[in-house]
């Protein structure tokens, strides 16, 4: 659903745009719907509330007639033609959608046309986005618990879609969506299958998530989306992004995170242990080599940092045994 240019708008609030020329999040931007509350959206859906809308894609609430229950309906904008990069992007999620089954990523329902609009039928989630949540937090900061189980929820949803073969790449909390005290992946129009030796032709992703090898457009790894994860979660116990001063004062590159310097330590901003502030810093490693090799190998690292009744498993089940080979 993104480009390499401004994209879409989760409620009006920028971080959830993708932009590779970053604006204070602070800001808002006003979404641009093409249908009204009322609408038909083919024979089976009305429209009863306005979710996101970007460059590609807008995302509804809709009344599905035959189900009789509120769902989510994301559909392309006009004008794109079938061949272009956008609508195989959308198109490839559908497919993907199709293939996932996991309680940690939205459910795919259906899919039409609309007078030569490809629409995805989703099951709504109420939210708030992770981002939302992050945004409400006292100084931007979540308890260190609900941020460290929410990232294990997170790394099962990507662990899931990493065993298909592929990566997100827009790993952010605009794309994490609240369901059930637990957040769900959404968005995988820009997921890449993975090919030894192939390399993308454009740098996709959100700036301050992106991993370096990204940004570079070089061969991309599981270990790409550990990047994302970790910038995530540093988010959710500093508040800030990870090399957040050089994006919002642009005062280097465009991408600072592909620079020798490492961004700062989440400890400097937070009060949190050595042991996770080492964990966080490890994701943002510049060489995918020196990251956890997998999101499952991450959730696995995670869960040593919860204790007593926080835990997610029992301490002695190795989550690691029962990894699953990617295809």
């Amino acid at each position: 659903m993104r480009s390499s240019r401004p994209g879409r708008i989760a409620k009006p609030r920028v971080q959830a745009i993708r932009v590779h020329q970053e604006v204070p999040r602070r800001i808002r931007l006003s979404p641009c719907f093409s249908f009204r509350i009322g609408d038909r959206i083919g024979e089976d859906l009305v429209v009863i509330g306005h979710l996101s809308a970007g460059k590609i894609s807008e995302l509804y609430q809709v009344w599905s007639d035959s189900a009789i229950c509120a769902l989510t309906c994301k559909i392309v904008r006009a004008g794109f033609s079938a061949e272009s990069l956008e609508m195989r992007g959308f198109r490839q999620e559908s497919h993907l959608l199709r293939r996932m089954k996991h309680p940690r990523v939205v459910r795919l329902f259906g899919e039409g046309v609309h007078e030569q609009r490809p629409y995805l039928i989703q099951e709504y989630l109420q939210g708030p986005s992770l981002f939302e949540l992050i945004d409400g937090a006292p100084g931007r900061r979540l308890p260190l618990v609900e941020a460290v189980k929410s990232m294990i929820h997170v790394c099962a949803a990507v662990d899931h879609l990493h065993s298909l073969g592929f990566v997100h790449r827009d790993i952010k909390p605009a794309n994490m969506i609240l369901h059930g005290g637990a957040p769900v992946l959404i968005d995988f129009e820009v997921a890449y299958k993975l090919r030894t030796g192939h390399k993308p032709r454009r740098a996709m992703g959100t700036d301050p998530y992106m991993s370096p090898e990204q940004c570079l457009k070089q061969e991309l790894s599981f270990a790409s989306d550990v990047y994302g994860l970790g910038a995530v979660l540093y988010e959710m116990v500093t508040g800030r992004w990870p090399f957040e001063d050089e994006l919002v004062n642009r005062t280097e590159r465009r991408f600072p995170q592909v620079g020798v310097r490492r961004p700062p330590s989440p400890g400097e901003f937070a009060d949190i242990p050595g042991n996770l502030s080492k964990t966080i810093m490890r994701c943002l490693s510049r060489d995918p080599a020196e990251r956890f090799a997998s999101a499952r190998e991450l959730a696995q690292q995670l869960e040593q940092h919860l204790a007593g009744s926080d835990r997610m498993w029992p301490e002695s089940l190795d989550v690691m045994s029962s990894r699953r080979k990617a295809v």
